[in-house]
C-alpha cells in the first residue's frame, strides 16, 4: 500500500508522504534563454518575464495546440507532464502513488491525465477527489457541507452529502475571477497604492519591485492571519528606502467583487437549501473570507486529506490494472476529529478478503447470507446462524486462526 499523496491543485501542487508534505510546485513554468523552469522559481519571476511564462496548463488541461509557441511544448497536457517529471526529480520520487485531483476536474481532463501520469514516475494507484477526503472527518449525520478550495485561477465549491454513512460528492461550483492569481493581484494593487500615498513611490514603475510585492505577499498574509490589523512593507532601493502602512480593513475591501462572486455563486448550488462551510487552510489565508462565508470549523490541511486517501486507498478493492476513481467514501468515525460519532448505516457486504484479494458472496434476496453449510462461522465472535445477513465491516471468523473481513464494493468503490 502507497503512503504518497499528489494533490494536482494549480495553487500548489503536494506531494505527500506518509501524511507530510515533502514537495511542493506552483503550476508555474518559464522558458528563458533556451532553459525551463517549473514551480517556485517559475512563480517567482513571472512579473519579471510575463510573455516567457505560463501558468493555465493544469487549469486549461488539454491536447489543444498552444496558441502562443512555449519551448518545445505542443499543448498544455505537454507542459503538466513536464512539470510532472520535474516534480519527480526534484523530491526524487518514483512509485505508486495516490492522485488527489479538484472536483472541477472534467472527464476530459481526467482521462488525460490518466495518460499524462502513466508516462510519468508516478504510477497512480487511484484518483480521488479532493473535497470528499478533506471533509471525510468532519462530516455529522445526514448533512451536507460546502467544501471552499482555492485553485489559481478559480475558486471551487463542492457540495458533500454524508447519508448510510458515506461521504458523497453532489456536485461541483466553480467560481470565475476568484483565484489566487485575481486575489494577488487585488491585494498588490492596495499595497502599491499605500507606497504612492505614504512616500510617493511607486513599485509597480519597476517590474523587478512589484515582483518583489508578489513574491512577500505569502508573508504579509501571514502577519494577518496573526491577527494584525496593519503591517509595514519596506522596499531599499539604491536611493532611498520606502515604507508604507498597509491597513487590512483596505485589503479586505479590495476583496469585496472576489467575495460577492462566490457568495452569489454559493447561492446559486445551494438554492434554498441551507449548509455549513468547510474550507481549506490555502483558501482561508485570504483576509476576511472566513468571514464571509461564516466559517465555524478549523481550516483543513492537505495533510489530513492525504492521511484520508492514504487509509481509502488502503480498504480499496481493486481489479486488474484499472484506475478506480473515487468520489464518495465511507465515514471513519474512529477517526473523525471534530465532528461527534456517528453510526452508519450497516449496508450488505458483496466481497470477502483474503491475502488482499476480494472474493464474492453468494447472495439471495439481494442480501448477502452465509449457507448452511457455513453456519460454524462466526460473525464478530457471535455464532452464525444459516440464512443471517452479513454487513461489511464484519468479520467471518474460521476457527481460532483465519480472520476474513467483510466489503462492499459498488461500482468499483468500496
Amino acid at each position: 500500500m502507497t503512503g504518497a499523496v499528489l494533490e494536482l491543485n494549480d495553487h500548489t501542487i503536494n506531494l505527500y508522504q506518509d501524511g507530510d508534505l515533502v514537495s511542493s510546485s506552483p503550476g508555474f513554468v518559464l522558458s528563458l534563454g533556451g532553459q525551463t523552469q517549473f514551480g517556485q522559481s517559475a512563480a517567482e519571476q513571472s512579473r519579471l518575464h510575463p510573455v516567457n511564462t505560463h501558468n493555465e496548463f493544469w487549469h486549461r488541461l488539454s491536447m489543444t495546440p498552444l496558441t502562443r509557441p512555449l519551448a518545445h511544448y505542443r499543448h498544455n497536457a505537454d507542459i503538466a507532464h513536464a512539470h510532472l517529471m520535474h516534480i519527480a526529480e526534484s523530491s526524487d520520487f518514483e512509485g505508486d502513488v495516490v492522485i488527489a485531483v479538484p472536483g472541477s476536474f472534467s472527464r476530459e481532463q481526467l482521462a488525460i491525465l490518466g495518460g499524462v501520469i502513466g508516462q510519468s514516475p508516478f504510477r497512480a494507484a487511484a484518483m480521488m477527489d479532493a473535497g470528499v477526503f478533506y471533509a471525510l472527518s468532519h462530516m455529522n449525520a445526514e448533512q451536507q457541507v460546502v467544501f471552499a478550495d482555492l485553485q489559481l485561477h478559480q475558486f471551487s465549491l463542492t457540495l458533500l452529502r454524508q447519508e448510510h454513512g458515506q461521504v458523497r460528492r453532489e456536485s461541483v461550483a466553480v467560481v470565475q475571477g476568484a483565484g489566487w492569481s485575481n486575489v494577488a493581484n487585488a491585494l498588490v494593487q492596495v499595497i502599491n497604492d499605500a507606497f504612492i500615498q505614504q512616500s510617493r513611490f511607486n513599485p509597480q514603475h519597476s517590474a523587478f519591485w512589484e515582483q518583489h510585492l508578489y513574491n512577500e505577499l505569502p508573508d504579509y498574509l501571514q502577519q494577518i492571519r496573526a491577527g494584525q490589523s496593519d503591517f509595514l512593507v519596506s522596499i531599499t532601493t539604491d536611493k532611498a528606502t520606502h515604507q508604507a502602512r498597509v491597513s487590512v480593513a483596505e485589503l479586505i475591501d479590495s476583496l469585496q467583487p472576489v467575495f460577492r462572486r462566490i457568495t452569489q455563486q454559493l447561492q446559486a448550488l445551494l438554492g434554498d437549501r441551507d449548509a455549513p462551510m468547510l474550507m481549506s487552510e490555502r483558501a482561508a489565508i485570504i483576509p476576511g473570507l472566513e468571514a464571509t462565508l461564516q466559517l465555524h470549523q478549523p481550516p483543513l490541511s492537505g495533510e489530513q486529506m492525504a492521511q484520508a486517501c492514504v487509509r481509502a486507498n488502503g480498504a480499496l478493492s481493486k481489479t486488474g490494472h484499472d484506475v478506480p476513481f473515487v468520489s464518495a467514501w465511507r465515514v471513519d468515525t474512529a477517526t473523525a476529529s471534530d465532528a461527534p460519532a456517528v453510526t452508519p448505516a450497516r449496508e450488505p457486504a458483496t466481497h470477502v478478503l483474503l491475502d488482499h484479494v476480494a472474493y464474492p458472496l453468494d447472495t439471495a434476496d439481494s442480501d448477502t447470507v452465509i449457507k448452511p453449510a457455513c453456519a460454524d462461522v462466526l460473525i464478530q465472535a457471535r455464532a452464525a446462524a444459516a440464512g443471517q445477513t452479513l454487513h461489511a465491516g464484519d468479520t467471518l471468523r474460521l476457527g481460532d486462526d483465519m480472520a476474513l473481513p467483510l466489503i462492499r464494493v459498488h461500482h468499483g468503490r468500496a
